[in-house]
């Protein structure tokens, strides 16, 4: 006859080892702290700079497919309105950590927002945080998808030239359909110099271009 005192003995080890694999995921506490969100990052120094030519090879349909480094969904809360984004677009966001930024006042995280179902797309945001981990300010400085290319280099203060390009495609670009076609140039759409540490607190999604002023070249990053 089995003893049924074997039963709350058994549910006891369940609940030791649940604990112990809770504890186990962060040592800090419930919630990961400032710094270990920031250890998601490989650091880096700055200048730092997102080349053109280097953002055109990301669209080529040869393009390598590396498996993206995710951050985890508990850190999510650090990067302020990742909801925001998931509601422009139906596909769920997964921020890829790209790199972390000190300087003697801020530190900076950036980091690509481009979704797993366009492999090709590219969206990169820098967000800057004061030293004790308040968000002061997201913004878009570089990124790739079929109709732009931007490109901009992060300067030591915290700000960002941006240059703008339309591609230019051997024939007409179709989505899903655009096997053979090539890129045979990029024609200047707008640059700018922006400040990292102020203005924009939601992060959005925008290009730093607008197609219906191409002609006045005014096309300017976003800095909203």
């Amino acid at each position: 006859m089995k003893s049924i005192f074997l039963i709350p003995v058994f549910f006891l080890l369940l609940i030791h080892t649940a604990n112990a694999n809770s504890s186990s995921l962060n040592t800090h506490g419930d919630e990961p702290t400032f710094q270990d969100f920031l250890a998601q990052f490989p650091k880096a120094s700055l200048p730092y700079a997102f080349e053109a030519e280097q953002l055109q090879a990301e669209l080529s349909n040869n393009a390598a497919r590396t498996k993206a480094n995710r951050l985890g969904w508990e850190y999510y809360h650090f990067l302020p309105m990742l909801e925001e984004i998931a509601s422009i677009n139906r596909m769920p966001v997964h921020p890829e950590p790209v790199a972390a930024f000190e300087t003697a006042q801020f530190y900076a995280v950036l980091y690509n927002t481009g979704r797993q179902y366009t492999h090709n797309l590219k969206s990169y945001h820098i967000s800057v945080f004061d030293k004790a981990g308040n968000h002061l300010a997201t913004h878009f400085v570089a990124g790739a998808n079929a109709q732009s290319i931007t490109e901009a280099t992060i300067l030591e203060n915290l700000t960002a030239d941006v240059q703008s390009y339309l591609v230019n495609w051997a024939k007409p670009y179709q989505k899903g359909a655009n096997d053979g076609n090539i890129i045979v140039g990029l024609t200047p759409a707008g640059r700018q110099t922006v400040s990292l540490i102020e203005g924009n607190i939601v992060e959005q999604v925008r290009w730093a271009y607008k197609s219906n002023n191409v002609a006045d070249n005014t096309l300017t990053a976003d800095t909203r």
